[in-house]
C-alpha cells in the first residue's frame, strides 16, 4: 500500500449501495489537498465541521507517528473516469479517514481512528454508514490489512449482522465485532449565562461564581479573549502549570494552533500582569471545542481551572455559541450538565499467525487509554467469523 492514490473501483452488490467505486489517498498532503470537497459532503450529510480543520489534526503528535488514509466511496460513474482528486462533491457517498501503526517506519497493517468521538471519523448518510465502516474494513483487507478499528457514528443501536455480507469477499478468513459506547458530549449552552447555569447542579453554579468572584477580588483576575504571547513564554509557563506536559506536546500546543481556521487562544491575567490560566481551541458553526487547558500550579486554593470555565462560558454566550465541547472530555462537576452522546466501534481482523499475536503487541506499546487497547481488552465483545473459508 505504497502509492499515494489507489484506484481500484469496485462494484458493491448491497441494494442500497449499488455499483459504488472506492479508492484510497495515503499521506497528509494528498488529503489536504481534497479538504474543500470533504467540508461539502460533511454538510450534505448532516456532519458540519466533521472534516474542517484537517491541517490540524492531522498534524498532532500522535497522528504523525502513523500514516494518514483517506478512503472515498463514489458514484461508478465517476470512479472509473475521475482520479480521486477530481471527484466532484456530488459523486461523493461517503468519506473516512484512519490510520495506519508505524514500526520502524513502516506500516504494519493495524488501522485505527484517531478520533474516539466518531465525530470525524466518517462521513457518509446516516443510514449508511454502518455499511460504508463494513466495505472500508474488506477493501483494507484485501489489501492486506492485520486489523481495522473504526469508530463512527450511526443511527441504529447496533450494527445489523447482515452488512457484514460484504466482508465475504475478503482474501481471507476474518473475524469482527462491535459495541456501543455512551460519551460525554457536549455542555448546550442557553441564551445568557444565567440560563446556562441555571441548567446545572447547585453545587456547580455556586462554584462557577463563587470562584470568579474570588479571582477578581483577591488576584485583580481579568479575563483575555485572544492572548498574544511568545512561544518562549508559553513554554516557560507550561512548565509551572499543573499536570505539566512536556515541551515537546507544549511546543506542539503552541505552533499548531496556525493549522486552526478559527484558532481560540484565551487567558486570564492577576493584577500583576501574570498568566493565570490559558485555554485554546475551535469555534466552528456555533460550537467550540475545547483542545487543551494550563493553570499555574502554584494557586489551587483559587481553584483556576473552574474560574476560567465561567468566563468561557460567558465568552462563547457572547458569540453565539451553542455547544461546548471538551477534546477528551472534562472531569470537572459540569460534565453532569452534558448532553451524553454515542459511538461505535467496529473493529474487523485478519484470522492470521500475525493478527493473533495483536492484542498482545497493543498490550505492550500501547498506552492505557489508546482506543485500540481498549477495544482489544473488552472482554464483553461477541466475535464473528466472515469471509472465505
Amino acid at each position: 500500500m505504497s502509492a499515494t492514490v489507489l484506484d481500484r473501483p469496485f462494484t458493491e452488490s448491497r441494494p442500497d449501495m449499488p455499483g459504488h467505486g472506492i479508492r484510497i489517498v495515503r499521506g497528509r498532503e494528498p488529503i489536504l489537498q481534497m479538504q474543500q470537497v470533504l467540508v461539502e459532503l460533511s454538510a450534505r450529510c448532516g456532519q458540519i465541521g466533521a472534516m474542517d480543520d484537517l491541517a490540524y489534526f492531522l498534524s498532532k503528535l500522535g497522528a504523525l507517528k502513523k500514516i494518514p488514509y483517506l478512503i472515498l466511496i463514489s458514484r461508478s460513474s465517476e470512479s472509473s473516469t475521475k482520479s480521486a482528486e477530481n471527484l466532484s462533491t456530488d459523486g461523493l457517498v461517503a468519506a473516512l479517514l484512519l490510520y495506519e501503526h508505524k514500526a520502524a517506519g513502516y506500516g504494519i497493517g493495524i488501522f485505527a481512528t484517531d478520533d474516539t468521538t466518531g465525530r470525524r471519523t466518517l462521513v457518509a448518510p446516516a443510514s449508511l454508514r454502518s455499511a460504508v465502516a463494513m466495505i472500508a474494513s474488506r477493501k483494507l483487507l484485501d489489501l492486506g490489512a492485520r486489523s481495522v478499528l473504526i469508530s463512527f457514528r450511526h443511527d441504529a443501536s447496533t450494527i445489523d449482522p447482515s452488512i457484514a455480507s460484504v466482508l465475504q469477499s475478503a482474501t481471507s478468513v476474518s473475524r469482527w465485532a462491535t459495541r456501543e459506547r455512551e460519551i460525554v458530549g457536549y455542555l448546550p449552552l442557553e441564551g445568557t449565562f444565567d440560563a446556562t447555569l441555571a441548567k446545572m447542579g447547585q453545587r456547580t453554579r455556586n462554584h462557577l461564581r463563587y470562584y470568579r468572584r474570588r479571582a477578581e477580588a483577591q488576584l485583580g483576575c481579568s479575563f483575555f479573549p485572544v492572548v498574544e504571547m511568545g512561544r518562549t513564554e508559553f513554554l516557560a509557563l507550561s512548565r509551572g502549570c499543573a499536570y505539566a506536559v512536556t515541551d515537546d506536546v507544549a511546543g506542539w500546543r503552541y505552533d499548531s494552533l496556525k493549522d486552526l481556521e478559527t484558532p481560540l487562544f484565551m487567558g486570564i491575567r492577576d493584577k500583576d500582569g501574570r498568566w493565570l490560566s490559558l485555554v485554546a481551541g475551535r469555534r466552528h458553526h456555533a460550537r467550540m471545542e475545547v483542545h487543551w487547558q494550563m493553570n499555574r500550579s502554584d494557586l489551587p486554593e483559587h481553584s483556576l481551572s473552574t474560574v476560567m470555565r465561567a468566563y468561557l462560558i460567558e465568552h462563547e454566550i457572547l458569540q453565539g455559541t451553542t455547544r461546548l465541547y471538551f477534546e477528551g472530555g472534562t472531569t470537572h462537576s459540569m460534565n453532569h450538565s452534558f448532553i451524553p452522546e454515542r459511538s461505535t466501534d467496529l473493529i474487523v481482523m485478519r484470522r492470521s499467525p500475525f493478527a493473533a499475536v495483536i492484542p498482545i503487541l497493543a498490550k505492550c506499546f500501547l498506552p492505557p487509554e489508546n482506543m485500540l487497547l481498549q477495544v482489544l481488552s473488552d472482554e464483553n465483545l461477541q466475535w464473528h467469523l466472515q469471509g472465505k473459508r
